[in-house]
C-alpha cells in the first residue's frame, strides 16, 4: 500500500509498504477520509516529544472495515468506522479512576503507531465506532476533533446567556461557535485571517475583531458594557493571545486552554487579578468519552462539516503541507485519495 512515512525531524516520504496484518483484537480499516491536524505538521518538525519515528501519521479519519482478528466481535467487514485515536491501557490508575486520557502507558495512532495518511490502518477494536450508512466520510473524519471540542465544553460548563471570547477561527475555533451559538449570549471572536474571519460570521460569531488592528481590552469593555467576558477560549496556543484573554475575563469567568502552546512557553499572569476577580483557568486535553456524541452531531448538522472543509487533497499533497503549513485561504483539509 501507499503510505506518508514521516522519518525524522522535517525527514518524510511517500513509499510503499506492506498492507498491515491484523491480530486477534484489531481491526483493518480502507481509509476514506484522514484530516491534516497542525499535531500532523508538529511531528514532521520534531516539536511532538510523544511522537515515535519512523510513524504514518493522521490521527482524524473514517473509512470501511476490510478485516477483524477473530476476537472481534464489535465490528464486521464492510462497515463504515471512524476512530478514537487514543489507546489507553485499561489498567493503570488513571485508566481505573476514569481519566484514561492521562494513561500511564497511553498511545495514540498517528503518534506513537502508525495511522491513516496511507491507504489501510490497523487499529484496536475497542477504539472503532460504527457511523450510520448515511453519514458521509468526509464527516465522519472530524469526529475525534469535535470529539475534543465537547470535552473542552464540559470542562467549562457554559451557561445560558454567556459572553463568550473565542481566540482563533480555525478549524477547533469554529467548532467552538457553532457547538455554543445555542447557549451564549453573545460570542466574540479574534482573529487576524481575513478568510477566516468571513467563515466565522457567516457561522454565527456576533462579533469578528482583529487583535491586530484593534485595542482588544478596550473593545471588549465596549461590547459587555465594561464587564468582561464570562468565558474566554484560547484555540491558538499563542501566548500574546492567552495574556490577553485573562485581561478581558469577567469576575468569576472561565479561561479554556485549548490551543496547544510550545512546551516551553510561558505567561505572565498577576496572582491578584486571579484572587480578586476569582478567575478559573483550565486545559483540555483529547476526547475522553465524548466519540458517540460527536458522531450524532455532526449528523444532525450542529456542526456544519461543509463550511469546515475547504480543501480535499491527494496524500502526495500531504508532503507539501506539512513541509510549508496549511493554506491560509482555508479551513479544514482532508485527504481523500490515497492510492
Amino acid at each position: 500500500m501507499k503510505a506518508l512515512i514521516i522519518r525524522g525531524k522535517r525527514d518524510a516520504i511517500i513509499d510503499t509498504v506492506a498492507i498491515p496484518g491484523v491480530k486477534p483484537n484489531e481491526v483493518l480499516i480502507e481509509v476514506k477520509a484522514c484530516g491534516i491536524c497542525k499535531t500532523d505538521i508538529e511531528i514532521f518538525r520534531g516539536t511532538v516529544d510523544l511522537a515515535k519515528y519512523p510513524v504514518i501519521p493522521g490521527h482524524e479519519f473514517s473509512g470501511t472495515v476490510v478485516d477483524t482478528g477473530h476476537s472481534v466481535t464489535s465490528v464486521s467487514k464492510g462497515d463504515r468506522v471512524t476512530v478514537d485515536p487514543n489507546i489507553p491501557c485499561g489498567k493503570c490508575y488513571y485508566c481505573r479512576t476514569a481519566r484514561k486520557h492521562f494513561c500511564e502507558n497511553w498511545n495514540a495512532i498517528g503518534v506513537t503507531l502508525n495511522g491513516a495518511y496511507a491507504q489501510y490502518v490497523k487499529v484496536p477494536e475497542h477504539v472503532v465506532y460504527n457511523i450510520p450508512n448515511n453519514m458521509p466520510f468526509d464527516a465522519a473524519c472530524l469526529t475525534e476533533p469535535v470529539a475534543c471540542v465537547l470535552h473542552g465544553l464540559y470542562r467549562i460548563s457554559p451557561s445560558s446567556g454567556s459572553y463568550i471570547a473565542i481566540f482563533g477561527a480555525g478549524p477547533i475555533g469554529l467548532m467552538f461557535l457553532q457547538l455554543l451559538k445555542e447557549v451564549a449570549s453573545r460570542i466574540i471572536v479574534f482573529e487576524i485571517n481575513p478568510y477566516r474571519s468571513k467563515v466565522a460570521e457567516k457561522l454565527g460569531a456576533d462579533y469578528v475583531i482583529n487583535p491586530l488592528k484593534t485595542n482588544v481590552e478596550d473593545e471588549v469593555s465596549k461590547l459587555t458594557n465594561r464587564r468582561g467576558v464570562d468565558i474566554a477560549i484560547d484555540a491558538t496556543g499563542n501566548v500574546k493571545a492567552i495574556e490577553t484573554a485573562i485581561k478581558i475575563l469577567a469576575p468569576t469567568g472561565k479561561l479554556l486552554l485549548f490551543g496547544v502552546a510550545h512546551k516551553d512557553a510561558v505567561i505572565n499572569v498577576r496572582p491578584f487579578e486571579v484572587y480578586r476577580k476569582e478567575l478559573t483557568i483550565m486545559g483540555s486535553f483529547t476526547n475522553p468519552y465524548t466519540m458517540n456524541e460527536a458522531i450524532d452531531l455532526l449528523m444532525k448538522g450542529v456542526v456544519n462539516y461543509k463550511e469546515l472543509i475547504t480543501h480535499r487533497v491527494q496524500l502526495e499533497d500531504a508532503l507539501n503541507i506539512l513541509a510549508k503549513g496549511l493554506p491560509k485561504k482555508g479551513i479544514k483539509v482532508i485527504i481523500t485519495k490515497f492510492a
